[in-house]
């Protein structure tokens, strides 16, 4: 028995001193082989980084006005792994920041934690919001109030479709390759026009500050702190004075042009929309650039609330986020100054040619006839008269002369008109350009596919094609580009709107007023036919002599070109295209108005409004 309790004792022993001699060897572990990892691993775990966001670049007009700024404000921040797993925190902050319980959650759950640290739950919040969550932030797990920059539009909603809005970063843009350095959840970037174009541009580097916390995690004391430095500044080409001109023109005309009944009918024109074009034919350089209807980017500000995003994105309220200027539509007879050229080049026709309009020609035959738009038909006319009438039967033979001209086999007509910019961008720096459409056999052929009875190119297609109906579409920016090449003899240039950029100390960081330009060789003599026949658009006998009769056309010669456009299952389509003055030209002006009928009585007046005021005229 008590040898028993001697080997017990001596077990007991053993595994003391074994238990004794395996905590030496950790603690010698610990202290002296890891001893200086876990150190720096201590060191890290009481420290903590945050970032500091840094103000956008302002945008100011070609004359220096100030247009955008970035103002300075609080915003709600959470991570969604943390508060979606406490309700009691999402109630706190329902109540604090006024916002229904099941929006905050809402909001919460659809973030991608992966791709999300963070969101911003509201932006620009008060005082004593600020001040609650601070001071209760020990209930508020996964909740802090950061510094954010929003917008502040100096002229209200002027030129929104060109100056674009911001707003929070979107789980898709964090993923894709451009915010792929320096962006996290919660920061703030453009959505749409210059903002997006020039987010690299307009945006600042964020700033850092390193700070020491306690084991609660409350800061202590600052380690190190590095200075937000804000965005570069964008300078404008558009004249702010002038934007204001030519939307009042835009709206005012729209307005009148809906109490106006369609000849011979009960039905009032609709007029869901239009835009004007002002360009510098001489650099490409963009004064002016409208569109309507068009939308208050203030909303924005803060977060635009559900409401207002709905509303603006209603089909009913006609598409007020569409920038109409770059938005493809059917062009009417503002393109008659491309066959004209392409007539007159490849000899189709002289400047002495002529041709007879009697109302109706049966050039394709008896069963197509093709109508123009004086019934009674114009007589004998040359390419100088048929452009002042815009006589469509002149400009249907041109047209046939072009396809017939070795068998279409060259397309002539579309050579054309991809020479004078349709059918491609023209590389202005806004994002949604459109392309327009140039139809061709190889588009008529994809588009028409498994319909062979409508995928061939008839000789209809380009006849109808050369007073620019059919399937051609166009954008008022790719109109004002083609009348800026006429006006400037060949010459083109590419429009843009950023004329400079400079740095937050107001240091030049692009200039972007010599522009580069492509000589089209265009013959001058054929410029000159076509000018001639612009000119007598606004004279007597003209289709928009009306509007321009008691303008001094004598100091200011104005070259124009009115055009109608079909639109089936619409009303007309009106355009008006123009620049001045003729021979030493300094202003194109493209305007037009979806469903307004006549070119010359409608979009005319616009256009003369605005030369008035550039002209200091009255």
């Amino acid at each position: 028995m008590g040898l028993n309790i001697k080997v017990r004792y001596k077990i007991i022993i053993y595994l003391l001193v074994l238990i004794l001699i395996m905590l030496i060897l950790r603690l010698y572990f610990l202290q002296v082989m890891s001893g200086e990892l876990y150190a720096e691993l201590a060191s890290e775990s009481i420290t903590r980084e945050k970032t500091v966001a840094a103000p956008r670049g302002n945008i100011y007009d070609r004359n220096g006005k100030l247009l955008v700024k970035s103002v300075p404000a609080r915003a709600v921040a959470v991570q969604p792994g943390i508060v979606l797993e406490n309700d009691k925190v999402m109630e706190i902050l329902s109540d604090c920041l006024d916002m229904p319980y099941r929006e905050i959650k809402e909001k919460v759950e659809k973030s991608n934690v992966s791709y999300m640290d963070r969101i911003i739950l509201k932006q620009d919040i008060d005082y004593a919001s600020m001040i609650y969550i601070e001071e209760n932030s020990d209930e508020l797990p996964g909740v802090e109030v950061i510094d954010v920059y929003l917008r502040e539009y100096k002229y209200d909603s002027l030129a929104s479709h060109l100056l674009g809005y911001i707003g929070e970063i979107s789980e898709e843009k964090l993923k894709a390759e451009e915010y792929d350095y320096n962006y996290e959840g919660g920061d703030q970037i453009g959505w749409s026009g210059l903002e997006e174009t020039y987010e690299s541009v307009l945006r600042g580097k964020k700033g850092k500050i390193v700070y020491e916390v306690d084991p609660l995690e409350r800061p202590v004391g600052v380690v190190n702190e590095i200075e937000p430095i804000g965005g570069n500044n964008l300078y404008l080409t558009i004249d702010i004075d002038l934007q204001k001109v030519v939307e009042e023109a835009l709206y005012r005309a729209i307005l009148e042009v809906r109490q106006k009944k369609i000849k011979d009918t009960d039905e009032y024109y609709n007029v869901r929309g239009g835009a004007v074009v002002v360009l510098s034919p001489g650099d490409g350089q963009i004064m002016a650039m409208a569109g309507y209807p068009s939308y208050d980017p203030e909303l924005f500000a803060g977060g635009i609330s559900e409401d207002d995003w709905n509303n603006l994105n209603d089909p009913e309220n006609n598409y007020p986020f569409l920038n109409r200027a770059i938005t493809s539509f059917p062009a009417g007879s503002v393109f008659k100054i491309v066959t004209a050229y392409a007539g007159l080049n490849e000899e189709i026709i002289s400047d002495s040619s002529r041709f007879s309009c009697a109302g109706v020609w049966y050039g394709l035959g008896k069963d197509f006839p093709k109508y123009c738009w004086l019934k009674s038909g114009h007589g004998s006319l040359n390419i100088v008269g048929a452009i002042k009438n815009s006589c469509d039967i002149y400009f249907y033979q041109v047209g046939y002369g072009l396809f017939k001209k070795l068998d279409n086999t060259g397309e002539l007509l579309q050579k054309y008109a991809r020479i004078f910019g349709f059918g491609s961008r023209t590389g202005v720096d806004l994002t949604g350009e459109e392309e327009g459409l140039v139809p061709d056999t190889e588009w008529k052929e994809e588009y028409f596919a498994g319909q062979p009875e409508n995928s061939v190119w008839f000789p209809g297609d380009t006849v109808n094609m050369a007073i620019g109906q059919g399937d051609l579409m166009v954008t008022p920016l790719q109109m004002a580009q083609a009348y800026s090449i006429i006006a400037e003899h060949g010459i083109k240039y590419t429009p843009h709107l950023v004329k400079e950029i400079r740095d937050s100390e107001e240091t030049l960081f692009t200039d972007n007023t010599v522009e580069e330009y492509q000589d089209l060789q265009l013959n001058g003599n054929y410029i000159g036919k076509i000018e001639e026949g612009l000119l007598q658009v606004v004279e007597p006998g003209g289709t928009a002599y009306g509007v321009f009769m008691d303008f001094p056309l004598d100091e200011i010669p104005v070259a124009a070109k009115t055009g109608t456009a079909e639109f089936y299952g619409r009303q007309d389509y009106a355009w008006f295209a123009s620049y001045a003055p003729a021979g030493n030209p300094e202003y194109v002006i493209v305007a037009m108005l979806e469903e307004a009928g006549s070119g010359g009585s409608n979009v005319a007046p616009i256009a003369e409004d605005i030369y008035r005021y550039l002209f200091n005229v009255d």
